[in-house]
């Protein structure tokens, strides 16, 4: 199986807007209630979608997460845009 990793805090990623990017993925997390488990769940099981800018949505229980994913060897790196309940 693939390892899963995620990343919310952008590093290395678009040093321009990367912080408020990852200010707001936090934000929308906690308001929610949603947690980086939650996340992992989503992309793992989730029913997906992508989007016209390559980006994938993840429906899972009662939450959407938006993310883009990189694959590097034997890992797939998640970097979360939103997440939307």
């Amino acid at each position: 199986m693939t390892e899963i990793r995620i990343n919310v805090a952008f590093k290395n990623i678009h040093p321009t807007d990367s912080e408020k990017r990852a200010e707001h993925v936090f934000d929308r997390m906690r308001l929610r209630g949603i947690t980086k488990e939650n996340i992992k769940e989503a992309v793992q099981k989730g029913a997906k979608r992508i989007r016209n800018d390559k980006s994938i949505i993840a429906d899972y229980r009662w939450f959407q997460v938006i993310y883009r994913e990189f694959r590097l060897g034997g890992i797939r790196k998640i970097y979360p845009i939103t997440v939307i309940d």
